[in-house]
């Protein structure tokens, strides 16, 4: 296996955490947690955090893209959340929307969003649980967050604790507070590129991918 090679001018990315429920667990006991899977599926999950990491993993190099018109490509490692589906057993997902819960806190309650669930699975979303080799940092979503690629960082919930299969598009917490769109498709417009320190325009909605 080749070396993880880190991220470029990483200490140049602007800190996400304040964007994650302006207070985010101090720490999570992974003796306790789980991710759980409910809703519309034939069969309901629970995984600890040592199932995820028994599951095939997938990693690979991707840019996630903030709405706070920047971005960043890193090396991120997980599974696909098409496996999870699949073995909840959900027929026609496409019909479907995929309801996201933090783990949250006492203070803060928890952090929601909810995205089109066929769409995450055609663009291969990943429950993802490390970044760059090593395991994701409490700001980053610790111990793991959804990645649909093609959406903006709000549309994807960090500290993940419970995946629900709904008919409901719900909108949440950042489209009720910043007005942001309840589809969250990264738009085509100037971003700055943190890895590559400097501006670019993307061309076409959805995922970056061709720089």
């Amino acid at each position: 296996m080749n070396p993880i090679v880190k991220t470029p001018n990483l200490d140049r990315k602007p800190s996400s955490l304040r964007y994650y429920q302006e207070g985010p667990p101090k720490s999570v006991d992974l003796n306790t947690w789980r991710l759980s899977v409910t809703g519309l599926v034939d069969k309901k999950l629970s995984f600890t955090y040592q199932d995820l990491l028994e599951m095939p993993q997938i990693e690979e190099s991707r840019r996630m893209v903030c709405v706070c018109n920047w971005s960043i490509r890193r090396t991120w490692k997980g599974v696909l959340l098409s496996n999870i589906i699949e073995m909840a057993g959900v027929s026609h997902p496409e019909k479907y929307y995929l309801k996201q819960t933090s783990i949250g806190t006492k203070e803060k309650g928890v952090y929601e969003s909810t995205i089109p669930l066929g769409d995450a699975l055609s663009r291969r979303a990943l429950i993802v649980h490390s970044v760059d080799g090593e395991p994701l940092p409490m700001e980053q979503g610790y111990p793991v967050r959804l990645f649909d690629f093609g959406l903006y960082g709000y549309k994807n919930v960090k500290g993940l604790a419970q995946l629900e299969v709904t008919e409901e598009y719900q909108i949440g917490e950042w489209e009720r507070r910043a007005g942001y769109d309840i589809n969250g498709i990264v738009r085509p417009k100037k971003y700055w590129i943190v890895d590559l320190k400097k501006w670019r325009f993307v061309e076409k909605p959805g995922e970056v991918t061709e720089f």
